[in-house]
């Protein structure tokens, strides 16, 4: 680990295998950068967060990515290499509130953050999109009137739900593809949280196979072997021909 030692992204790991997706990254950003707090993290966009996590990735393991698609066409399956810059997306500077004008009505919003959908998931209501439609939205008028949120026309929701995506471009990644077999195209989502915990969850395992067999051969307490370099720890597994 660069920036975060082994001990405190071991412990990361172990405190979000028992949460949420959501909770997981609040988890993870903290770790990494202590000097905000979870209240703080959560209260990020999501397309800041999904940036701070990509951050979090090339930290840890490099830009370099690689994953795998299969074509919805024909069954061919397409492996994908890219770098985090190529997901990187630039969003417009949006003051304290996104001002959306449509249908007449004009409405204040915040993008939607962590602590919102945190917030969902805790609800009872089935639809979740209008309920963070609905929590995001600050000033909803008509005129001189003022509008309850719950009652805008679906075009007006349509298009704050499109003003939102264009100044959070980074809360929805989009890998365009095509088949090299059949040439069919399609875009494919891409979700850093769920590539990085699964590369977390990788490491872990390995980690404490290595921790494993050096207390076994060595009776080294768990503290003092995840001290150890990545590097230092390797050379003492390929001493035992491990």
């Amino acid at each position: 680990m660069s920036a975060l030692t082994a001990a405190a992204l071991l412990t990361a790991w172990e405190q979000g295998a028992s949460q949420s997706p959501i909770q997981r990254a609040l988890t993870l950003l903290t770790t990494m950068w202590p000097d905000r707090s979870t209240d703080d993290w959560a209260q990020a966009s999501i397309g800041q967060r999904d940036g701070w996590l990509l951050t979090l990735r090339e930290e840890l393991f490099g830009s370099s990515l690689e994953t795998v698609a299969v074509c919805p066409n024909c069954g061919e399956q397409l492996e994908l290499t890219f770098s985090t810059q190529d997901i990187r997306a630039v969003a417009p500077v949006v003051d304290d509130a996104l001002r959306v004008t449509a249908g007449g009505y004009e409405v204040a919003c915040h993008l939607p953050t962590s602590a919102d959908l945190l917030e969902i998931a805790q609800s009872s209501t089935e639809d979740g999109r209008e309920r963070l439609l609905q929590r995001c939205v600050q000033v909803a008028q008509c005129g001189d009137t003022a509008v309850d949120p719950a009652t805008l026309p679906t075009e007006v929701a349509a298009a704050i739900m499109e003003a939102v995506a264009t100044a959070d471009p980074q809360a929805d990644v989009q890998i365009a593809l095509s088949c090299p077999a059949c040439r069919h195209g399609w875009s494919m989502a891409f979700d850093i949280l769920a590539y990085l915990w699964s590369e977390i969850e990788d490491w872990a395992r390995r980690l404490l196979r290595e921790v494993h067999t050096l207390a076994a051969v060595y009776g080294w307490s768990e503290r003092d072997i995840l001290a150890l370099s990545a590097r230092r720890r390797r050379l003492y597994l390929e001493m035992l021909g491990v």
